[in-house]
């Protein structure tokens, strides 16, 4: 099962796979337009920014895309929720893919400032990944300004059940009336029956290297994303606190272009009036089509989304440092299995079975600690790392650099 939610973790990397750009807009190529450009996909007139968020504003719930990895789809989400937020003051709110239900406290927390960047960064890491700088200008907006924080994504508990399950359809079809009374030990409502959606995950499936995994399994855990996010925003809406709410949702375009992943199953549970915006990048440069998926989608007579807002793709690897060393958490702290040829690291002195203890005087007790710390770091910064060797306390200046070694290392 692991391998599979890595699978559905690797499809989504970007946020959208390869696509065809003739039909997908009934009036205008989406490869005709140009950065900047935001196309109403209805009609094929382009619109201003300001036109659009007076557009969203009769919208309840707004779907906003990103691909994960480019920092320009996130430029998108923050200019739309800032709008908003300048326009309707403590109306919005942002539901977010990236967190597990389970940790709505800890967003509650950060929200309130109850929670540090750190041990909010900490919960973000075990939910979703070490993405964390690329969403940092939004969570601060949001903190800021309490700005309510939703967090959508399925728990552990419901991958353990549906693991149980040999195929879809051993999986109970409940009523909504049932549903909404359920606590979170219950699967939620889940609809296996949409012809389009299953089709467009199956192009997409078909060209991972997923090994022996079966379609079955890997769809019904798709279908529970969208689901468990679709109950986590109806919850959401029909509480005290989001009765009055307007809320975003920042998601991969995968789960919300066609309106077949999460606006459809939201709109089931709660007819209301909603939009779907998709930054795109219509043009990749050759150093990252490699990022791409080679998949040949299936022509779908729905449409693609409300409106494409064009973007120019740019991620933060120039921007990451790395220390270049393998460490590993152990009973006498972080150690050092080994440093990469040419690396920080290695450059400064580190050497295997050193016991990182301290990173410009902050503790390091954990793996997270050295790398959260170092994800502080711009290239040409320096620092001084302290570690033990065969007990002896050493330190060592290091100035930090961009990396193109594994990405596992800190």
């Amino acid at each position: 099962m692991q391998r599979i939610i890595w699978a559905i973790c690797c499809i989504f990397l970007m946020g959208c796979a390869s696509h065809r750009l003739d039909w997908q807009s009934p009036y205008r190529e989406l490869s005709s337009l140009e950065k900047g450009d935001i196309l109403h996909v209805p009609t094929g007139t382009t619109v201003t920014k300001e036109q659009l968020v007076n557009m969203l504003g009769g919208a309840r719930v707004i779907y906003v895309g990103e691909a994960h990895d480019n920092i320009n789809s996130h430029k998108v989400q923050i200019e739309i929720l800032k709008a908003l937020a300048q326009r309707n003051p403590e109306k919005i709110a942002v539901g977010m893919e990236m967190l597990k239900r389970s940790s709505q406290e800890s967003a509650d927390q950060w929200i309130s400032g109850e929670l540090n960047e750190k041990d909010f960064v900490k919960v973000w890491v075990e939910d979703w990944s070490n993405d964390f700088q690329y969403y940092r200008s939004i969570l601060h907006y949001m903190k800021e300004h309490k700005i309510p924080l939703v967090a959508l994504r399925t728990p552990d508990e419901w991958i353990e059940q549906i693991k149980k399950t040999e195929s879809a359809d051993e999986l109970p079809v409940e009523s909504l009336k049932v549903e909404r009374k359920e606590n979170e030990k219950r699967l939620p409502q889940m609809d296996f029956q949409d012809s389009y959606h299953q089709a467009h995950v199956k192009a997409i499936f078909s060209k991972h290297p997923g090994g022996s995994q079966r379609f079955d399994d890997f769809y019904k855990i798709q279908v529970l994303w969208d689901e468990s996010m679709a109950k986590s925003i109806v919850e959401y809406l029909e509480s005290e606190q989001g009765q009055d709410k307007q809320i975003l949702i920042f998601t991969g375009t995968q789960h919300i272009e066609y309106g077949f992943g999460i606006p459809r199953r939201v709109f089931r549970r709660l007819p209301l009036p909603y939009a779907i915006v998709l930054p795109m990048t219509v043009h990749i440069p050759p150093e990252k089509k490699h990022k791409l998926m080679k998949v040949a989608l299936p022509e779908i007579p729905l449409q693609l989304g409300d409106f494409v807002w064009i973007v120019s793709y740019e991620d933060l690897d120039e921007e990451k440092v790395y220390l270049g060393v393998m460490v590993r958490d152990t009973d006498d702290g972080v150690k050092v299995f080994g440093t990469l040829k040419g690396s920080t690291s290695e450059k400064a002195g580190l050497q295997k079975n050193d016991i990182i203890t301290a990173l410009d005087g902050e503790p390091i007790e954990t793996n997270f600690d050295l790398t959260y710390l170092i994800g502080l770091k711009k290239p040409g910064d320096k620092g001084v790392i302290e570690v033990l060797r065969d007990n002896e306390p050493l330190h060592f200046e290091v100035t930090f650099q961009v990396s193109h070694h594994s990405r596992a290392s800190p």
